[in-house]
């Protein structure tokens, strides 16, 4: 149990900071490719409970 809570509090915190990060960044040519990285970064988090 403590693990899913520890992974739950990981992917929270892997959110929040790419959520920051995308309002800081400002709009521009390469903005739907950081969004399409970060989705991938997020996917990653999620799979990463099963390893």
């Amino acid at each position: 149990m403590d693990n899913i809570a520890t992974w739950a509090k990981d992917l929270f915190l892997l959110i929040l900071s790419i959520t920051f990060i995308e309002i800081l960044l400002p709009e521009s040519n390469m903005a739907k490719y950081l969004k399409f990285i970060f989705s991938v970064i997020i996917l990653a988090g999620i799979l990463n409970i099963f390893k």
